[in-house]
């Protein structure tokens, strides 16, 4: 089982006059290679729950556990936990911020502390997997449609080769054509064993 949520509650501003709660008590499984999609308006507390899921938030209760294991137990590692729970967020320009996209997408697995010759490969890899020609490769990141933006923001996930995928909106505000090859692209992620969370408000 990859990955369990067990009574978790969420409250911003607790304890002010500006507290609301955004989780209410979620309880939910996802298996390994299951694909799982999770809708709701904006403001429901999708992104808010997501974020838990590889520990950049934590929870006001509740507990989540990772192939059986509390995420919030002592000693536990939240930089190994993100390397195998890939966050997609829903705006791409949140995790683009190097130079050119080559060396952006190089940035999880140089964390994962690989050797450079690795890392590269995993980022040509990733690259070619989302459909990025080698043309873009040292061009900025902002200098993209935002498409693919999110192409590039996928590759750097998939770079560190996770066990599971949570992508927020990730074809949000993008053309029909795109929207479907990004569609496929992470359908094949599913049959192959990964994970997979997608969310949507469509």
């Amino acid at each position: 089982m990859a990955i369990q949520v067990e009574d978790l509650c969420y409250t911003y501003g607790e304890g002010t006059a500006l507290e609301r709660q955004a989780l209410k008590h979620v309880s939910f499984e996802i298996q390994d290679g299951e694909f799982v999609g999770l809708i709701g308006h904006t403001g429901s507390g999708k992104s808010t729950l997501i974020q838990h899921l590889n520990g950049l938030i934590k929870p006001t209760s509740g507990d989540i556990k990772y192939q059986g294991v509390s995420i919030y137990s002592q000693g536990y590692k939240l930089k190994d936990l993100r390397s195998k729970v890939g966050l997609v967020f829903q705006y791409p320009e949140y995790q683009l911020f190097e130079a050119d996209i080559f060396t952006d997408v190089c940035f999880g697995p140089k964390n994962l502390g690989l050797p450079q010759e690795e890392v590269e490969k995993r980022a040509r890899h990733a690259l070619k997997l989302v459909g990025m020609d080698e043309k873009f490769y040292k061009q900025s990141p902002f200098e993209l449609s935002g498409g693919q933006k999110r192409r590039v923001a996928i590759a750097g996930v998939l770079a560190m080769r996770p066990e599971m995928m949570i992508l927020d909106e990730p074809t949000r505000g993008i053309d029909v054509g795109t929207k479907e090859s990004i569609h496929n692209l992470i359908r094949s992620y599913a049959r192959q064993g990964m994970a997979v969370l997608m969310v949507s408000s469509d």
